[in-house]
């Protein structure tokens, strides 16, 4: 099995494009945000309807995906605090779809941060092989695993990237734990843009969000924000 090395060079390349679209107090902002996430998460895994909407993935399951939904989720809240290894497990085993990784990956990257990744859709696809992973690691066949293993990896290239990112001192204004997380969401930003810019017309593209906005709601932030007002409307 290979190991993903991260190309450094690509890495810097997309964050380099994103620099005149991001403002400091951009990088201020989402280190705030994930910084109060991480530290009030916790209550919001064992609220029964709070665990499943902080997670943009299982937001919105339809009908038909609530009995996968049931089958898997009470067996990782059983498991995610004291046994996360098995989180890992149990979503291999019953086959999950990605939107059950993300949110399973999910409460492991905020519970267990120093051991493990949130593992959203947009860095990587299996089914599409797309994703900000995929844009920076220098052999892509390195992702063609099995999605336990593929998880692996996935932790693997985030660790080499939080290295890199530590060794060139960028991000430095957010939290080591979150810096990985936000240098690949900027490089999957640069890559909708370029896409985006490259496939319609001026006129379309600039009725998209701005790239700060497209950033912070790929880190789940606008949810959470939401989800905290309606937490304290309700009490």
């Amino acid at each position: 099995m290979k190991p993903p090395v991260i190309d450094a060079e690509a890495l810097a390349e997309f964050l380099d494009k994103a620099q005149s679209f991001v403002s400091p107090q951009d990088y201020l902002h989402w280190n705030h945000m994930l910084e109060q996430r991480a530290q009030g998460i916790r209550w919001a895994l064992h609220d029964e309807a709070g665990c499943r909407q902080v997670v943009p993935a299982t937001a919105r399951i339809r009908p038909e995906q609530h009995p996968i939904w049931n089958q898997i989720h009470s067996s990782i809240l059983r498991d995610v605090e004291q046994q996360p290894s098995r989180v890992v497990e149990i979503l291999a085993q019953n086959e999950a779809p990605p939107w059950m990784w993300e949110w399973g990956t999910f409460w492991l990257a905020h519970l267990h941060p120093e051991n493990y990744v949130w593992w959203t859709r947009w860095m990587y696809r299996s089914d599409t092989q797309t994703g900000a992973v995929a844009l920076i690691v220098t052999d892509p066949s390195c992702l063609n695993e099995e999605p336990s293993v593929l998880y692996l990896r996935i932790v693997q290239a985030s660790r080499f990237t939080e290295q890199v990112l530590d060794g060139w001192h960028r991000l430095s204004a957010v939290n080591p734990s979150f810096r990985h997380l936000v240098a690949l969401s900027i490089t999957y930003a640069v890559y909708l843009y370029t896409m985006t810019s490259w496939r319609f017309t001026k006129e379309f593209t600039q009725v998209l969000p701005s790239f700060p906005q497209v950033v912070s709601r790929l880190l789940g932030i606008p949810r959470w924000e939401g989800y905290i007002v309606a937490k304290s409307q309700s009490h």
